[in-house]
């Protein structure tokens, strides 16, 4: 399972892998930030067909590196929780666009109270201002679909929750609220941690249900990523 690339992306890149098979053969399936790398196998027998599969699965994970976030069943909210347990992290949710959608991904998973300490929809910008302490002026500024504002809105709710992380999303999920400099599908997300702050923004395609799921799938991705990046660091 794959995420942060697309499916064309990623056929590209294990194109050389996919050509050179017959037996297994690789499929690709695809939903809202995430793509799935089907491997199937015929053989005499079931070990058989899960040894050539397992064969195939290293050269493609090789290829696809940290982009590889899970195998069969799992889901990204499942490996990121076990990431944060790994860890002994917490983290904190600011959402504005998704409406909560993280949040309720986060709690779906057993045992998430061990590592998730809550999440705030801040719809409104006063809300994002007297709970958040976003910047007035920034959002005067800038927008409240901004980069500035999303670093803002993970900062303050991870000062509030006094978490290891803070996420905040802010953008456009349509169909109305855009317009020519701010289209819909224009998602904001930031990472707080106490070493640093920083964003990422995306312009995602699809209607309204759609892009929200788009936007969870790259706050939990871009919290995975930093979880990685801070357990090869020490």
């Amino acid at each position: 399972k794959v995420a942060g690339m697309g499916e064309s992306t990623v056929a590209n890149e294990i194109n050389d892998i996919v050509e050179s098979l017959s037996n297994p053969t690789i499929a690709f399936l695809c939903s809202p930030g995430e793509v799935t790398v089907r491997i199937t196998a015929k053989a005499s027998n079931t070990d058989e067909a899960y040894q050539m599969i397992d064969d195939v699965a290293q050269k493609v994970k090789a290829k696809l590196g940290d982009n590889v976030f899970g195998e069969d069943k799992q889901i990204i909210e499942q490996v990121v929780g076990k990431m944060l347990i790994d860890s002994h992290k917490t983290v904190a949710l600011a959402e504005s666009c998704t409406g909560g959608l993280v949040s309720d991904r986060i709690t779906d998973i057993s045992g998430s109270s061990d590592y998730f300490l809550g999440g705030v929809i801040a719809y409104s910008n006063q809300l994002k201002i007297d709970l958040l302490a976003v910047s007035k002026d920034d959002i005067d500024r800038y927008g409240a679909v901004s980069a500035a504002v999303a670093e803002q809105m993970a900062s303050g709710v991870r000062k509030l929750a006094n978490s290891d992380y803070g996420i905040g999303i802010t953008g456009i999920a349509g169909p109305t609220g855009a317009t020519s400099e701010k289209p819909v599908g224009l998602v904001y997300i930031g990472l707080s941690s106490k070493d640093r702050v920083f964003s990422k923004e995306f312009r995602f395609v699809g209607d309204r249900t759609g892009i929200k799921r788009w936007a969870s799938q790259s706050a939990l991705d871009m919290l995975r990523r930093e979880l990685l990046k801070e357990s090869r660091n020490g």
